[in-house]
């Protein structure tokens, strides 16, 4: 495609092995982006309840501290530092918020004032994990309290200690609210706290995963190929801040940036499983975890980029825009040779034998949970190490969802929206 062409707004049309994500239109990019980001509630969603039905509710407690604990300080990091993101105060923090993909935008609907360098406020008159959590337990006070108290404690404190150790985030109210309950889910103060000696303890998980070279991986900012947008985050924080602000390439590196950052949240959760509850249990619900995502993953990005039919040309969009194949970490292509039929196969990559801890690339072959998403009797064959043919066989029996597939996508993310939408952000009287 010339550099000049018109950027498109969704991958509707045929099918092509050269595609990349340059390709997309800024609008459409940063929409991906924020299906990229959402991806991190899946992992939850479909990791959880095997903790718990293995090790009981109080262990995912543990495990949410790891993974998170595991991965955000590295990722903000990364994050701040892709976007000229520099100082200590509760602007620069705010802003790592904005680009956390533990916050996706709009499903947690976060709205930000800064005071000063050393104070702001936080607030969310939409959560949708929380919202998800009420209606998953009836509005269960304990279970609400394991996730809104025990499991953001000390996960936004470590996030925030990126920024500057001494800040810390104090609730000003947050869950359990009666089921009747309107207004704001969770209010929360942020300050530079000078009494406090520094960071609070970490997680010895971080450690670990930021051995691999997937903490220190770099992908390269390319040429933007459609005008407008911000080039960098340097300025001073903006409360209203849209992922359609930034340039177009900046959007490419951040989606590939996005992927990246789900895929060290699940390292993370890997290591933590891994070390806490046994190999065992790994090798258990690795494959599980990714096929309980593939549906509403693949529902969700289908949607978002105009991606029809169930043949091998749709399945081929769908693995080119998968993002647990990260982009640029992890070599790979993808090949449609008719209708029924076509191929994937991995080259030599940093992501392929990135072995600090185990992650899903581990388990590499689970792409086949994505083309089943888009037709349940597409079978995959091997041909050699890191190739496989691709084939949907109308003699094949359906393979069915994963049992916990329906959780994924509950509580409203199967159909949430995730396009644009700008609101007027008040001054909110602290």
């Amino acid at each position: 495609m010339p550099d000049n062409a018109v950027r498109a707004e969704d991958y509707a049309g045929p099918f092509d092995s050269e595609w990349t994500l340059d390709r997309l239109s800024r609008a459409a990019l940063a929409r991906l982006c924020r299906e990229y980001m959402v991806v991190s509630m899946y992992h939850d969603r479909a990791l959880m309840p095997h903790i718990a039905i293995s090790a009981g509710q109080e262990a995912t407690i543990r495990q949410a501290d790891s993974e998170w604990m595991g991965a955000s300080p590295i990722y903000t990091e990364r994050n701040k530092r892709n976007l000229g993101i520099v100082g200590d105060g509760v602007g620069e923090a705010f802003k790592g918020f904005q680009f956390d993909v533990g916050a996706p935008h709009h499903f947690l609907d976060f709205h930000f004032e800064v005071i000063d360098h050393d104070l702001g406020y936080f607030w969310l008159p939409f959560c949708g994990a929380h919202h998800y959590l009420r209606e998953l337990t009836s509005n269960d006070p304990q279970l609400v309290t394991n996730m809104c108290h025990h499991m953001e404690d000390r996960t936004f404190d470590a996030t925030l200690g990126v920024t500057n150790p001494k800040l810390r985030a104090i609730p000003v109210h947050r869950p359990p609210k009666p089921d009747e309950f309107t207004g704001d889910h969770c209010r929360w103060e942020v300050r530079v706290v000078e009494d406090e000696p520094g960071p609070r303890a970490g997680e010895p998980s971080l450690a670990v995963v930021r051995q691999s070279a997937a903490a220190t991986f770099t992908f390269e900012l390319g040429e933007s190929r459609e005008p407008g947008g911000m080039e960098d985050y340097a300025g001073p924080m903006r409360p209203d801040f849209r992922l359609e602000d930034l340039s177009h390439a900046l959007l490419v590196r951040q989606a590939k940036e996005f992927a990246l950052d789900v895929h060290l949240l699940m390292r993370a959760a890997y290591l933590s499983v891994d070390e806490n509850f046994g190999p065992e249990l790994l090798d258990e619900i690795a494959p599980q975890h990714r096929a309980a995502i593939a549906p509403v993953l693949v529902a969700r990005l289908r949607e978002a980029l105009g991606i029809e039919g169930d043949d091998m040309a749709a399945i081929g969009k769908v693995l080119q825009v998968d993002p647990f194949l990260v982009d640029d970490y992890v070599d790979y292509s993808v090949e449609v040779h008719d209708v029924a039929s076509g191929s994937i196969s991995f080259g030599e990559c940093t992501g392929i034998g990135d072995d600090a801890c185990r992650s899903p690339l581990d388990w590499i072959d689970g792409f086949i949970h994505m083309a089943q998403s888009v037709n349940p009797r597409c079978v995959a064959t091997r041909t050699s190490d890191r190739s496989w043919d691709l084939r949907i066989d109308p003699e094949a029996e359906p393979v069915k969802p994963h049992w916990l597939a329906e959780m994924c996508g509950g509580g409203g993310l199967r159909h949430f929206d995730l396009t644009e939408r700008r609101v007027e952000l008040g001054r909110r009287v602290s």
